[in-house]
């Protein structure tokens, strides 16, 4: 499994692959791969080899429950707001993160205690308030666009009223393009380098998503639901979830899904969960990672600073960094769930109502979303050059970001038609395929062209600078305008 790690053509892996005799095409693709987790562009083992892993993955999850304890978390953040709903909203949330004492070994063992929510009032208990996190760099932004047009989608359909609002919690010292367009929650990022380029951005993430909870502890009109639902950019919405229950019946549990490239029984993770919680059982670790979850309010918070914690030791030990590979966030997370008995679900494909994976995956299932980790590149025996490529790696530019270019179509299926790992394209893949970039392809006819008004706000920022410049009294330095 470690070996497969290394080789995924997935959000995971963050390396890209070129064969010596391959197609120009492909390898101006694995030159322009560059993930979620790292906008590094590197060379790693061969395209074939790397697909074969990312399409056959491998053995199947099963589904795990576990249930929680915990007192109250943490650190204290500042923050400025704007409602965070689904409707775009100009302007962020920003918060500057205030250390305090945190319980050293992240475990609480009376959360089940705790309010769910901050929020006063009582909301509907099955509604959502997604959430999900970004750098803001083009690739991101690209993603993010996309999929918050799939979400507005299904907000339409019947059950789409339980989603009631969406925020990104973008970790970053400015502002970036899509700010007026998706609701934002600003963190202070750990790596600021990261706004242009840095080796491996998620490892803000759990640190942005403690500035976002603390900031909604003292202003609790950041939440819009009781239950919130943790993604990442490179999901397409296909229906609105199944209704989640009563997140205030504490018995209802929250979801999550099984990864079969996660493998907690590790000896590296055990000794790290035995070292936070002496009597769990690494057993109880599940195979996820913190999105997609399914979650309460009081969930995240008993499960983030051991996700936090943990994410900054790794960044900081190479051998732990190796062992883990570009996942190792995914595994602080796991062992913040099971350290804090929390309530969710781990559920595998084709069960999970939370995300399908193709070409992994060569159904839908029970999901209601796809997430497009690995690519999908169609080719015939014999024949050098694929004839059909979708790859989220090639989607980079600055420009796409602001106008969004159509996907290209896969061709009419026939048999003989192979994926990159030389495995049969079945007409059930295919139909897949074509479910999920019609549906991408939807939202994008829909988006608006942003370049206009992007040029517009930069030239006016540019001459409010002037201008602070050219006024601001002898021996002083005028204010940065962001």
């Amino acid at each position: 499994m470690a070996a497969a790690l290394k080789q995924q053509q997935s959000d995971k892996s963050e390396r890209g692959a070129a064969k010596a005799d391959d197609s120009k095409a492909t390898q101006d693709l694995m030159k322009a791969q560059q993930s979620d987790k790292s906008e590094h562009k590197a060379e790693v083992t061969s395209t074939e080899a790397q697909a074969k892993s990312a399409v056959t993955g491998g053995a199947a999850a099963s589904a795990t429950t576990t249930t929680t304890t915990t007192t109250t978390a943490a650190t204290t953040t500042a923050a400025t707001n704007t409602a965070a709903t689904s409707t775009p909203a100009a302007g962020a949330a920003t918060a500057t993160a205030v250390a305090t004492a945190k319980p050293a070994n992240g475990v609480f063992p009376d959360a089940n205690k705790w309010p769910i929510t901050p929020v006063k009032e009582k909301m509907p208990g099955n509604t959502v308030h997604t959430l999900f996190t970004s750098n803001g760099s083009p690739y991101q932004n690209i993603q993010a666009r996309i999929m918050v047009g799939t979400y507005n989608i299904v907000r339409k359909m019947p059950g789409g009223e339980r989603l009631v609002a969406l925020t990104r919690i973008l970790h970053r010292t400015t502002p970036d393009e899509v700010m007026d367009e998706i609701p934002t929650f600003i963190a202070q990022p750990l790596q600021p380098e990261c706004d242009k380029w840095c080796w491996f951005p998620v490892a803000d993430r759990a640190n942005a998503m403690q500035q976002f909870i603390d900031a909604a502890e003292k202003d609790p009109s950041l939440l819009k639901a009781p239950w919130l639902l943790l993604l990442e950019t490179d999901y397409v919405w296909m229906k609105p979830l199944p209704d989640p229950g009563d997140a205030y019946d504490r018995s209802v549990p929250g979801w999550s899904f099984g990864f079969d490239y996660i493998s907690p029984s590790i000896p590296i993770i055990v000794k790290l969960l035995k070292e936070r919680c002496p009597d769990c059982d690494p057993k109880d670790v599940p195979n996820s990672g913190p999105a997609p979850v399914l979650a309460r309010f009081s969930d995240f918070k008993a499960a983030t600073p051991i996700w936090e914690d943990l994410s900054k030791w790794i960044e900081t030990h190479e051998d732990a960094k190796k062992q883990l590979g570009w996942v190792r966030e995914m595994y602080a997370w796991d062992i913040g769930v099971a350290a804090n008995k929390l309530n969710i679900k781990n559920t595998p494909p084709p069960f999970s109502p939370l995300i399908s994976q193709p070409p992994h995956d060569r159904a839908i299932g029970n999901a209601s979303m796809y997430h497009y980790t690995w690519g999908s590149i169609y080719k015939r025996p014999g024949v050098e050059k694929e004839i059909w490529m979708f790859d989220k790696r090639t989607y980079t530019a600055y420009e796409h970001q602001l106008k969004l270019p159509l996907i290209p179509m896969p061709p009419e299926w026939s048999e003989g038609i192979t994926l990159q790992d030389g495995l049969g394209v079945t007409k059930e893949l295919h139909g897949t395929v074509v479910d999920m970039i019609s549906r991408m392809n939807e939202a994008i006819k829909v988006l608006p062209d942003l370049t206009e008004a992007v040029v517009k706000k930069k030239k006016e920022e540019e001459a409010a600078k002037a201008k602070a410049a050219t006024t601001a009294p002898a021996g002083t330095t005028a204010a940065k305008t962001v």
